[in-house]
């Protein structure tokens, strides 16, 4: 374990006892700063009076510093501590990245993103874990300004937050209600990546889809297509699967037709996802509309389209169209066990008794060959069949 100098554990000392002393002290919580309304990012911000941002309010003063001054004095305690050589002020990777974390978990927070800043300034950026670290600890206390920054950093950083980086912004998205701050920080994740492609903005609005914040969600997808350098057909597709997995069909046809109209083509994603939401609401007419539209624009049909038909198919009671997709599907792609235990069970709803026990003896002769689960989960679109075997 590193060891710090010091005048710098005396300061870490001292801060974590004011911020102890701040979060006891009634007194000391009735009165935040203005800087409190500080910019989202280092610009200003303009938040409504609500609940949500006197919370805000009275955590910004628990955890700020009790003097303007000590901002410079953990400059100099981090330049002691971390500099090789203090004459040139050249620091030391390693010795910086454990002083931001043992700020972090020390409950320093405001110091830690300051010296973040400090070191971005300075062209030196920590790891991704440690990035990853700061972002938990601001969003574990809903300090959503300071969460902010540190995605900034990271962003500027011009390192790929992972999967963990875009599970914290959505479980600190998921704690905030001021919607102003939601839309301000999608501006700046937006003003930062315009030159990249939307991989950004698609990863937070898939996790934010995630973990359940469908409103949000809808926000931020409406300021993506105010700047549609922001979304893709990826974006569509997953706000697509969000509407019709929560039943809001609808609003999931209205974003179809719109996707086209904003000169973003559907793809196999697209109408399998709705596809399969029509599906399930047992709307016939309308999957076959949309089957008919995907191959009269070229896009062949995969495993999981043919088992939505089928599936659809038979409970409607259609079980002709059913065995005739089912023939077709077999053509080009191996069946799945799902696809049979679905036609099993309508020919016996059906009363075709003798059909149904002969399809199961075939599902049990080429059960071995059958995707299953497995397939499914890894996203495999259906094994083609190799006719040359």
């Amino acid at each position: 374990m590193r060891r710090f100098s010091p005048a710098a554990a005396a300061l870490l000392l001292r801060r974590s006892l004011a911020a102890a002393a701040a979060a006891a002290s009634p007194a000391l919580r009735s009165g935040p700063r203005q800087l409190v309304r500080a910019s989202l990012l280092d610009e200003s911000l303009s938040t409504q009076t609500s609940s949500a941002a006197s919370t805000m309010a009275v955590q910004y003063h628990q955890w700020s510093s009790s003097a303007d001054g000590d901002d410079d004095e953990v400059l100099e305690a981090f330049n002691r501590d971390c500099c090789t050589d203090a004459g040139a002020g050249v620091l030391d990777d390693s010795a910086s990245t454990a002083y931001v974390e043992k700020l972090c978990t020390s409950g320093n927070l405001p110091d830690a993103v300051q010296i973040l800043r400090h070191l971005h300034d300075r062209k030196i950026h920590v790891g991704l874990g440690t990035f990853n670290l700061v972002l938990e600890q601001t969003g574990e206390v809903n300090n959503f300004v300071l969460f902010a920054k540190v995605f900034r950093y990271l962003l500027l950083s011009k390192i790929a937050p992972d999967l963990t980086s875009y599970t914290n912004v959505a479980k600190a998205l998921q704690k905030l209600d001021d919607y102003e701050l939601i839309l301000k920080f999608v501006r700046q994740v937006m003003e930062i990546t315009h030159d990249r492609d939307p991989t950004v903005m698609n990863r937070i609005v898939f996790t934010t889809a995630k973990y359940g914040q469908i409103d949000k969600c809808l926000i931020i997808f409406e300021e993506l297509k105010k700047d549609q350098r922001g979304l893709d057909v990826v974006t569509f597709n997953t706000i697509l699967d969000m509407l019709g997995k929560a039943g809001r069909v609808d609003q999931m046809l209205q974003e179809v037709k719109l996707m086209d109209e904003l000169g973003h083509s559907p793809d196999i994603v697209t109408y399998n996802t709705v596809i399969n939401c029509l599906r399930r609401l047992g709307r016939l007419d309308q999957c076959k509309i949309f089957a008919r539209e995907m191959v009269e624009r070229g896009i062949d049909p995969d495993l999981r389209t043919y088992t939505a038909l089928i599936d659809i198919f038979g409970r409607a009671g259609h079980i002709t169209e059913a065995l005739e997709m089912f023939d077709q599907m077999k053509r080009s792609h191996q069946p799945s066990i799902y696809v049979y235990r679905a036609l099993i069970s309508d020919l016996k709803k059906a009363g075709q008794f003798e059909l149904a026990q002969k399809l199961s003896e075939e599902m049990k002769t080429s059960a071995s060959e059958l995707l299953g689960p497995e397939d499914f989960k890894h996203k495999f679109k259906g094994r083609k069949i190799n006719k040359n075997k």
